[in-house]
């Protein structure tokens, strides 16, 4: 996981949010946090935003941006025989609230130097712990992020999918000091407890937790 230099930029955002039928999410309220430095867990890091009539935030915010290197995604194959290739990386953490809870899911994000976005590592979930940081990890596993709550049912996190992502440079800056962030997010339908032992979904899915 190597890690070189860091360098100050500007960041632009631009966070669309939809509802499970595709439409804005209007007046949905967001909490997000670009990089990892000290802090950056607690609840009061970051910029709060809530969305327009259009489903968007749009946030200017200071980006410290890193120079890592990977292997660019592809099949099983070309990713075993490709070089690491160095990429610009943010890592991105939005919180919104899921089941009338807050979660923090954070994103990395991986730019490559032909204009590829790439997301390389599974998205990492945190429930607000008792000191009110964002510490509490949702484990995940089978390609799901589950927690068990106080009363024993077992949720399925974190309320949305990533439908798309995209960083670049803005063109009309020189030496690439300005940079934009654009997520789409699509929101779960709200969860329907039914009992102790089960939630079911907006969907009609239903998990139990394992006796």
């Amino acid at each position: 996981m190597a890690t070189s230099g860091k360098r100050s930029a500007t960041l632009y955002v631009v966070l669309s949010v939809k509802q499970p039928d595709r439409s804005a999410a209007v007046g949905v309220p967001v909490r997000v946090v670009i990089g990892s430095e000290t802090g950056w867990q607690m609840s009061s890091a970051g910029t709060r935003c809530a969305t327009d009539e259009e489903g968007v935030c749009r946030l200017e915010l200071p980006l410290s941006l890193a120079n890592r290197r990977r292997k660019m995604p592809g099949n099983f194959f070309t990713t075993l025989l490709a070089s690491r290739e160095r990429t610009q990386h943010v890592q991105v953490a939005i919180e919104v609230e899921y089941a009338d809870r807050p979660w923090l899911s954070v994103i990395d994000v991986d730019r490559f130097a032909d204009g590829t976005t790439a997301r390389l590592e599974a998205m990492r979930v945190f429930g607000r712990a008792t000191d009110g940081r964002f510490t509490d990890d949702v484990p995940f596993n089978d390609g799901t992020w589950r927690k068990r709550l106080s009363s024993g049912q077992v949720m399925t996190l974190p309320g949305f999918d990533v439908n798309s992502v995209a960083l670049d440079p803005d063109p009309d800056a020189l030496d690439d000091v300005v940079w934009r962030l654009q997520l789409t997010l699509t929101r779960w339908p709200d969860p329907v407890l039914r009992d102790a032992s089960t939630i079911q979904y907006g969907s009609g899915h239903v998990k139990k937790p394992r006796t």
